[in-house]
């Protein structure tokens, strides 16, 4: 029952983040020429660590931090997208779509880690009444 909204949270930052890389990441990376592997690899890590932080309902501490570095990595990454815009033609249609679905992932990262810091109040409450 703690582990349903977060799950829910990172399961659709995660979501949202895979849909970017895939359509709009190539485009973007070629921008930066040698540095196409960093652009790539900040989106793969935020995407990578949202699924793994599902798993880490054990230890919310870690599934907060690994939240928190998602939810940077998906920061760098919608940075990294916008001076790419701004450097290529940005009037292109669609273009503001992958930063709208950056911008949707950075929420749902943002509204996991409030769920992790409620359930890690609600265990620590269960636990003083014993």
């Amino acid at each position: 029952m703690i582990q349903r909204k977060q799950s829910a949270y990172l399961f659709l930052g995660s979501l949202a983040l895979a849909v970017v890389f895939f359509f709009w990441a190539a485009p973007v990376a070629a921008v930066f020429g040698g540095y196409a592997p960093v652009v790539s690899g900040a989106g793969a890590l935020a995407g990578l660590l949202g699924i793994v932080a599902i798993f880490l309902y054990g230890n919310r501490d870690r599934q907060h931090l690994a939240t928190l570095v998602a939810q940077l990595c998906t920061l760098t990454w919608m940075g990294l997208f916008t001076v790419a815009l701004a450097r290529t033609d940005g009037a292109a249609p669609g273009s503001l779509l992958p930063l709208a679905l950056l911008v949707c992932a950075y929420g749902f990262f943002w509204l996991a880690r409030r769920a992790i810091r409620a359930d890690s109040a609600l265990a620590r409450s269960a636990d003083r009444i014993r």
